[in-house]
């Protein structure tokens, strides 16, 4: 069910090499707890199956003793002591029920399916955290290179307000301006490196490592292509119902619920049992005595105080719930594909609104500070057009990053685990 190409990469040896988003999804499919813990749940799964299986041999039993004992005899005399060894063999075979074996196999194959899927689900859940993780540092990268850039443009309106005033072409108010200016966008640059560290450690963490690691991310080098899938929404939501696996996983865990309630029903009705054992004892010095015997038995349930009956409405109820779970997820999977459609209609919409209005904040900053330097235009004008560049750099980030970050959610609800798409990209 899944297609994925893992490449080895050491996990220490390249740590000051960046590393691709490919490689990143790779140390995360091997190392992050999720995929690990997923992975344990479907070996126990398994075992489960093999121990439904069980039921269906025969119990053997071996057993070997030894005695030595010494009693009173008729006259209240001490006898002698004896000394007693034997050995034995027992069978126990379950020939034919009404069905609790196979319900209880059935069960268990549906639980193994169930943890398969949610093992396939875990590793979408871990490839979706990896890719927006990635995508975010390298957001948050851009917009401290924008923030750092409106900060030296801030200072350096701030050593020609000083220049001014010293010279008698403005007052000491334009400085106090300029100083505000350069002290917010002093504050941006700050919180965007916070916010970097935090986004980084989330990497580093998705992939196993300890969030100090100072990774280093390779940049995405894939041009942008504002395109929607080709199909329609009512097709994603079609796709979504019939490939996700976390869907898949709670209708299976509909099918274990009702295997379960034939295997309790058939532990009220009656079985039939053969039961047989074969052993020899011997007694030092006095004889050797064999014995055997079998036993076929009907086994036929009358009272039980009323469990067998609460035990089928327990797993009628389990069956139910089970039902709901199912439907209550499919309605949220369809809410998921129907939001990540439209937050990809909306970023496709923003990425040309962002560009024009970064082109249009450009020339406006340039004509401003011309005017500026010319002393046609007040620092205030100055300060207003370049807070409106620093704006437009940060929405051109966050529009490719809205973009990218829409674009893995929608195959992420729709249940397609693929590798990254080739249209996205930041700068």
């Amino acid at each position: 069910m899944l297609a994925l190409v893992l490449l080895p990469l050491p996990a220490a040896a390249d740590q000051d090499k960046p590393l691709t988003l490919v490689q990143l999804t790779d140390l995360a499919l091997q190392h992050n707890t999720k995929t690990r813990l997923a992975w344990d749940a479907f070996r126990a799964s398994e075992a489960g199956v093999e121990l439904a299986r069980a039921g269906y041999w025969p119990q053997i039993t071996g057993t070997l003793s030894g005695q030595r004992s010494r009693s009173l005899n008729f006259s209240g005399l001490p006898a002698a002591t004896q000394t007693r060894y034997g050995a034995s063999v027992s069978l126990n075979y379950l020939l034919w029920d009404f069905g609790t074996r196979s319900g209880l196999l059935d069960e268990a194959g549906f639980q193994r399916d169930v943890a398969s899927l949610n093992r396939n689900q875990a590793m979408q859940d871990v490839i979706l955290l990896v890719e927006q993780s990635y995508f975010q540092v390298l957001a948050l990268q851009a917009v401290t290179e924008a923030d750092r850039q409106s900060l030296q443009d801030a200072e350096t309106n701030l050593d020609a307000a000083r220049e001014r005033k010293n010279s008698g072409l403005a007052t000491v108010g334009d400085v106090y301006s300029a100083e505000a200016a350069a002290a917010g966008a002093r504050f941006n640059l700050q919180q965007a490196q916070g916010q970097l560290a935090v986004a980084r450690g989330q990497v580093a963490v998705a992939i196993g490592q300890s969030p100090d690691a100072g990774l280093q991310l390779a940049a995405w080098n894939q041009g942008i292509h504002p395109e929607l899938p080709a199909q329609g929404v009512s097709a994603l939501l079609e796709e979504a119902r019939s490939q996700r696996a976390d869907l898949l996983a709670a209708r299976a865990q509909e099918h274990a619920a009702a295997a379960n309630l034939d295997a309790t029903r058939g532990q009220g009705l009656p079985s039939i049992n053969l039961s047989a054992n074969a052993g020899q004892t011997q007694v030092p010095g006095v004889a050797t005595s064999s014995q055997f015997a079998a036993l076929l038995s009907l086994n036929v349930p009358i009272f039980s105080g009323f469990g067998d009956q609460a035990a089928v409405h327990k797993a009628e109820a389990e069956l139910d719930s089970a039902h709901d779970t199912s439907d209550d997820l499919r309605s949220q999977v369809e809410l998921q594909v129907w939001q990540a459609y439209q937050n990809l209609k909306t970023a496709a919409a923003t990425l040309d609104s962002s560009a024009a209005l970064l082109r249009s904040a450009q020339q406006a900053s340039d004509v401003a500070s011309a005017r500026y330097r010319n002393g046609l235009d007040s620092l205030l004008d100055l300060l207003s057009a370049q807070s409106t560049l620093a704006n437009a750099r940060v929405q051109q980030v966050q529009a490719r990053l809205d973009w990218a970050s829409a674009q893995a959610a929608l195959g992420h609800s729709v249940g397609g685990l693929q590798p990254p798409f080739s249209s996205m990209g930041l700068p």
